[in-house]
């Protein structure tokens, strides 16, 4: 695969910036991703929703009174996140600095808060948007920011933690999957945390103490002893040796390999910890040097990336409520993780099913499959997804010869051929083919469907 074809599926979702990295250079590139602040404003269809657990409920009372439609005020909940996902997809694959999304998308995998769990979609906007305001800052202020955050209060039951009775969720989880990672830590620390956590529960924007819940005994936590709340707490985690190591991993089995060596997990925590663990510079230094690396292979595309590059090549007419389902199947359900550890990814993005679906999705595009498409749309009835428009058009810059169109759709699609490969293509588009000839368009898709369902198609 062309370097910058590799690099634009490393740092977006598809290889629509391919061009621009080739223009701009790798790292004049990835400083203009590195400087945008594209903030997200409240979505119009959360203008008039509920905005926080008593808005809900008063509204589920006048349901259940018979002063509203039941049906239509359950509806409207769901129907706010899925359209959340979809402008969510949408941004990935609109926006014009396609690395953040890709970093917030990171982060709200790392700090996991779903819909089912939240209930709330604007407290999972507001989560969103704590991400976005802050995933090129400090990594210590955004872990603070996520703790107070009210959709992760909601999540991990925070609001249950009292200091007669605790609930260790938050505090465990901040340790074993925000910060440190299993091993680090002991029990009693976990129950510490959770004493520091108490009392902290949902407010207006933002969660805040209630001081009558709040515990203000002596605490110990990792070697350290005293009435501490939880930014107390967070501080001293931030101390701790392997904080930095536990981040640089994430980050790396995110953006570049599914299997870091020890060596390259080292080199980055070393940066991140050299930066007193400011974001910017830890990732400008990842993404600078990893991507001077011309090897593909070491990754298994997210179902994401899959589907927004396929769109791209094949300049489909998105639908992102049809993309909401088609990742859900895929198991990449959009701010509904299967659980708090968030998606594993590696070899589960590419389980036997994934994969018929996604090449089934290809012959779909295609070929066409009038089954499939009535299938599909009898599942989709109910979302309200609107017209599906799957008619594909590739363009091909080098059309002069079957040889020179097989190397450039090669070089954008797979990062290695073999011969048995290469036979197969020289069979689909054979040394004599016309460019020029009236069904030529539809030979060449052929070569992209051979292409698309290959192993070798669904790694980065």
């Amino acid at each position: 695969m062309e370097i910058n074809q590799l690099n634009a599926l490393r740092l977006g979702f598809s290889t629509a910036k391919a061009k621009t990295i080739e223009q701009k250079g790798i790292a004049n590139y990835i400083a203009h991703q590195l400087q945008a602040q594209p903030a997200m404003a409240l979505p119009h269809f959360m203008a008039n929703s509920p905005k926080n657990l008593k808005d809900i409920q008063e509204l589920k009372q006048k349901a259940d009174a018979g002063e509203t439609d039941k049906e239509a005020f359950t509806k409207k909940i769901i129907q706010n996140g899925i359209e959340f996902k979809a402008l969510l997809i949408q941004r990935c694959a609109e926006s014009e600095f396609p690395l953040q999304e890709k970093i917030n998308m990171f982060f709200q995998n790392h700090f996991v808060s779903t819909l089912q769990g939240v209930k709330v979609p604007y407290w999972i906007f507001k989560h969103y948007q704590t991400i976005q305001t802050n995933a090129l800052g400090n990594y210590k202020t955004l872990v603070k920011e996520m703790v107070y955050s009210n959709a992760m209060i909601k999540y991990l039951d925070n609001q249950q933690n009292r200091k007669d009775k605790i609930n260790e969720n938050l505090g465990r989880e901040l340790l074993e999957l925000f910060t440190l990672g299993e091993g680090h830590y002991t029990e009693n620390d976990i129950k510490n945390a959770a004493l520091a956590l108490a009392g902290l529960t949902f407010g207006n924007e933002k969660g805040q103490y209630r001081p009558f819940l709040k515990d203000n005994t002596q605490k110990t936590f990792l070697g350290k002893t005293g009435n501490f709340n939880i930014d107390d707490i967070i501080d001293i985690i931030f101390e701790q040796p392997n904080t930095p190591y536990f981040i640089a991993e994430k980050a790396l089995k995110w953006f570049f390999y599914d299997q870091p060596s020890k060596a390259l997990v080292t080199k980055y925590g070393d940066i991140l910890k050299s930066n007193q663990f400011e974001l910017k510079p830890f990732f400008q230094q990842l993404f600078l040097t990893e991507c001077q690396n011309p090897e593909g292979g070491n990754q298994i595309k997210n179902p994401l990336v899959f589907l927004l590059q396929v769109h791209n090549d094949l300049q489909l007419i998105p639908n992102y409520k049809f993309m909401v389902f088609f990742l859900k199947n895929q198991g990449m359900d959009m701010y509904d993780q299967p659980n708090v550890k968030g998606w594993k990814g590696g070899q589960n993005w590419l389980t036997s099913q994934s994969y018929a679906d996604r090449n089934q999705f290809i012959d779909l595009l295609v070929s066409g499959n009038t089954r499939y498409e009535k299938m599909l749309s009898k599942r989709l009835e109910k979302l309200e997804v609107g017209a599906l428009n799957f008619t594909p058009t590739l363009t091909v810059e080098n059309r002069k010869n079957a040889k020179t169109i097989l190397e450039e759709l090669t070089n954008r699609m797979v990062f290695e051929t073999n011969e048995e490969m290469l036979a197969e293509l020289n069979q689909i588009l054979k040394y004599d083919f016309d460019p020029s000839a009236e069904n030529a368009a539809k030979s060449i898709l052929k070569v992209y469907q051979y292409l698309a369902k290959s192993p070798e198609f669904q790694l980065i």
